[in-house]
């Protein structure tokens, strides 16, 4: 029993210490205040001759306000006997506008600014801003002093200073301000950290007149910099584009001589093609031409051989032979010459026709050269000289050839002309008459074409002979013309022949 009531002692004695300690913590917590980093901590309620020292002067003073000031530490508060307010030591800004401000122009102005302060950090300035600011809303209130500082002394400093001065040296402006405003802040416990001017405005156009002048100047010389930047920018453009003109001018120069020594070359090589070519044609044709002379000459003597001497002999037989066998050899020398004339003309045809297709192929192709070189290589003087030496060739070589082909036909028709003249009077009379029918046989096939003639005319059917006799006369006529014979001569010739005969056989 004895134990166990030991034990049950020990054991209230332990519960009782340690709800002792807990409410002692819980106390502790509750009257242990403790201050942020931006705020101070003033305990009020007792009264003390702590010695104060001034952080500016150094001066020492004793406290006997019974304030106790703690600035980033804690502190423990009596409870019923002391009690505490927070001060908070955080920046803050706001704007600062001071209307109507006269300056030494006599120009109204509205200065526009911005203010940040704060509560200072020390003991002294702690306790001068607890008094005015402490238990009230204390950002408002600091606005609101602090705002009435500054507005005073930017009136006052504003009223020495010109609007020049004002707009063109804010710095100083500000810096003004500071040194006033700065040492009555001090003494409500606030620190002026930065104080910046913002704008500066007037009721009038004033300020903006002022500006006029310097925007115009700025104007001009940004024209003047842009139009200079302008002319050195197509001055290089200009250098550039001359540059490149100047590198395209050689470059084309260099290309024109080239393109020059190569038509140069090519034109020389074509030249000299050319020039080969037609001499070879001129060989050709020269070769042509000896084998058309020796053609000739060898027409010539087929017809001595097969014309001349033939008829001659034919002559000589018919001179000696009997009347009676004169018809036929007439007839024979007849178809003797047709057929010579015939075969020659059939040669001189080709002949002519061969000569005339080379001359004809021989000057489409000159003709083809020379408009293919005109357009390859126009002016050249070269090709020019190629040209006229290939066409005096080629009109040399035509005109041997048609003086082959002249020569050819005229011996042709001295051939024929002396084998006509080899004949007697009256083959070529023969021949004559043989050669009538054909003359006169359109006029048959015409007239065996009418059935019946109708004579009107008032001498009725006697002018038909006379009109025959005409028509007679007019074929005799064209026969002449043609042959050179006279018919009505040739008649009348073999007439008369025929009667000198009749009249001497009875004298016989």
């Amino acid at each position: 029993m004895e134990i166990a009531g030991t034990v049950l002692v020990v054991a209230a004695a332990v519960v009782l210490v340690i709800v002792l300690a807990i409410i002692g913590a819980v106390y502790a917590k509750v009257r242990f205040k403790i201050a942020t980093p931006d705020e101070a901590l003033i305990i009020t309620g007792r009264k003390s001759g702590t010695p104060v020292i001034n952080p500016e002067t150094g001066d020492e003073t004793t406290d006997l306000s019974g304030q106790r000031v703690v600035i980033g530490g804690g502190t423990f508060v009596k409870p019923i006997f002391e009690q505490v307010a927070r001060l908070s030591l955080a920046s803050q800004s706001f704007p600062v506008t001071a209307e109507d401000a006269t300056t030494k122009s006599g120009v109204g102005v509205t200065l526009r600014s911005i203010a940040v302060v704060k509560v200072g950090g020390t003991e002294r300035m702690v306790r001068a801003a607890a008094q005015r600011f402490a238990g009230r809303s204390q950002e408002q209130v600091i606005e609101q002093q602090t705002s009435e500082v500054l507005v005073g002394v930017l009136r006052t400093i504003a009223g020495t200073l010109t609007v020049e001065s004002i707009l063109y040296e804010r710095q100083e402006f500000s810096k003004e301000v500071k040194d006033i405003a700065v040492p009555m802040l001090a003494e409500r416990g606030l620190v002026l950290e930065n104080f910046e001017i913002q704008t500066v405005e007037d009721t009038g156009d004033y300020i903006r007149n002022l500006g006029r002048p310097r925007a115009a100047a700025v104007a001009r010389d940004a024209e003047i910099a842009e139009a200079q930047a302008r002319q050195e920018s197509t001055e290089r453009s200009n250098e550039a584009a001359v540059q490149i003109a100047e590198s395209n001018k050689a470059l084309a120069l260099r290309n024109a001589e080239i393109a020059q020594q190569t038509a140069k070359a090519r034109a020389d090589a074509e030249a000299a093609q050319e020039r080969a070519e037609a001499e070879a044609q001129q060989g050709v044709l020269e070769q042509q031409e000896q084998v058309a002379q020796r053609r000739a000459a060898l027409r010539e003597q087929e017809l001595q051989t097969e014309v001349r001497k033939p008829a001659e002999a034919r002559t000589y037989e018919a001179k000696q032979e009997a009347d009676a066998r004169k018809y036929a050899a007439e007839q024979e020398a007849e178809a003797a010459k047709t057929a010579a004339i015939r075969k020659y003309e059939a040669e001189a045809q080709r002949t002519t026709a061969q000569a005339e297709a080379e001359a004809s192929a021989a000057r489409a192709r000159a003709e083809a050269a020379l408009v293919e070189q005109q357009r390859r290589a126009e002016g050249a003087l070269a090709l020019a000289k190629a040209e006229a030496d290939g066409i005096q060739a080629r009109g040399e070589a035509e005109a041997a050839a048609e003086q082959a082909r002249g020569e050819a036909r005229a011996a042709a028709i001295k051939a024929e002309s002396d084998a006509y003249q080899a004949f007697p009077e009256s083959a070529r009379l023969q021949m004559v008459l043989d050669a009538l029918p054909k003359v006169a046989q359109p006029y048959a096939d015409a007239l065996a074409s009418i059935d019946g003639i109708t004579v009107i005319d008032k001498d009725g059917a006697s002018r038909l002979p006379g009109q025959v006799s005409t028509g007679v006369q007019e074929l005799a006529t064209l026969l002449k013309a043609q042959t050179g014979l006279d018919l009505v001569e040739l008649v009348q010739g073999l007439g008369g022949r025929s009667g000198s005969g009749t009249g001497g056989t009875p004298a016989a």
